[in-house]
């Protein structure tokens, strides 16, 4: 319908659960890495994200339930990364932002002391893509080295990365492919040792493992970290857009923000990328937070761990399918003969299941974050996981040939495919690919889906 023609609110609304419906074919908890079902929280944060949707964070003077919730939340933050009454930081709209400004603000701090050049960031290669993203946009060279058996950081190839014009230095509790922990003291000393700013990226685990009794130390109370990344919306069970950027302190953080008053409008001074900010995320992520509080996400991470503990017994028993590193958190990567028809099997039994692709020492595999939601489906995605594995890879391979195809004319062979019925076949092509050229082809299908 041309969105030209005028609609009543009855209709509008009509038709957005429409569409929403399409979204929800999956069932609760039948979903994994694009959503983080737990408790069902939607009247509450759809009413604050209701009355706070035309609150603007840009001018937080005019705005005071800004900086009340924000504050509030970095408060609970510090308090559960045991960090002390000089910790501070800023709410932002995702983990991305918030590397992206951690990067900044290392940027800016070594370029402050007389550093000139191109600058780099030493990054182990199980690192999020967010620091290449972050790096790109900032203008810096990425170093990445290499991680253990268990795709854990080893500290002497971070040492040995590490020079005059290194900003970063970034170690991940956990790395989101494998779900394991970088050894942060040991990465943290060598990155004191060469006087580096040292960033944890917790975006994963900052809101579940500091509730796990067994989790490695990842926090404030290793000496040696300057900053923290940590999303609310997953383990916090948060709605979408909801991050927060912690620094130890004041000074560090100031290295962040952006401020001018060359140009004849008002001055402006930013403490995140955006300018304009709804409060509508940033009241949601305060009231989950606010009701749920420190009781409440320890239960959760306990019932998340549990399901991931269920589903890692499993695997290790079964012929039909391993892991691909013991994980620390509630992820697990998935290995078997052959993923990429696993994974459409897994669909056809109702789980939505995403394929990563294999990467240097990484091997292809199915991606599992785990959250409370899966604890009373353990047992069952543990046997459909297994019973689903097939016996040997499928010679589909030659079938598809995208390494000779322009990433130009992606669009018209995507035209000639069904992307439902041919996703195994798509996506084991895309794993034959070189990391550019997988790259280019995944870039192009995007730019084929937005018209």
């Amino acid at each position: 319908m041309p969105m030209e023609d005028p609609r009543s609110i009855d209709d509008v609304v009509a038709e957005l659960r429409t569409i929403a419906a399409g979204d929800g074919a999956w069932g609760f908890g039948r979903a994994f890495t694009y959503v983080f079902d737990g408790p069902d929280l939607s009247p509450l944060t759809g009413e604050a994200m209701h009355l706070f949707a035309g609150s603007n964070g840009l001018d937080p003077t005019a705005f005071p339930s800004f900086l009340r919730f924000e504050n509030d939340l970095v408060a609970f933050a510090r308090s559960i990364l045991n960090g002390d009454d000089q910790v501070v930081g800023s709410a932002t709209s995702g983990g991305t932002e918030s590397i992206i400004l951690a990067t900044k603000a290392a940027r800016d701090a070594l370029r402050a002391t007389g550093v000139e050049g191109r600058l780099n960031v030493v990054l182990p290669i199980t690192g999020h893509a967010a620091f290449h993203k972050a790096a790109a946009y900032l203008d810096l060279d990425v170093r990445t080295t290499a991680v253990d058996e268990g795709f854990r950081a080893i500290p002497a190839a971070v040492a040995a990365a590490i020079d005059e014009r290194t900003a970063l230095v970034v170690a991940s509790a956990p790395s989101y492919t494998h779900g394991v922990v970088d050894p942060v003291a040991e990465v943290g000393r060598v990155a004191r040792d060469a006087g580096r700013w040292f960033h944890v990226d917790a975006c994963v685990g900052g809101m579940v493992l500091p509730f796990l009794d067994d989790a490695p130390v990842f926090d404030f109370s290793v000496d040696t970290v300057d900053s923290i990344s940590m999303d609310l919306h997953k383990y916090g069970y948060t709605p979408k857009g909801a991050s927060l950027i912690l620094y130890r302190t004041a000074e560090l953080r100031a290295h962040q923000y952006f401020a001018t008053a060359s140009w004849t409008g008002y001055p402006v001074a930013n403490p995140t990328i955006q300018s304009t900010r709804s409060g509508a995320a940033l009241a949601a992520a305060w009231a989950v937070v606010r009701h749920l509080g420190t009781a409440g996400y320890e239960r959760l991470a306990t019932e998340s761990w549990q399901a991931t503990r269920t589903l890692v017994e499993a695997i290790r028993s079964s012929d039909k399918v391993d892991l691909a590193a013991d994980p620390d958190t509630p992820l697990c990567a998935v290995t078997s003969p052959d993923v990429f028809t696993h994974a459409q099997a897994m669909k056809e039994r109702g789980w939505l299941v995403g394929v990563t692709p294999s990467f240097g020492p990484s091997p292809a595999h199915l991606h599992f974050t785990i959250t409370a939601a899966h604890l009373p489906l353990a047992d069952e995605l543990a046997r459909d996981l297994i019973e689903t594995a097939p016996e040997a890879a499928a010679p589909i391979l030659g079938d598809l040939d995208l390494s000779a195809i322009d990433p130009a004319l992606i669009g018209t062979l995507l035209d000639s495919l069904d992307l439902d019925r041919d996703r195994a076949l798509i996506d084991a092509a895309i794993d034959s690919l070189e990391p550019q050229a997988r790259a280019a082809v995944i870039s192009a299908f995007l730019q084929h889906l937005y018209r």
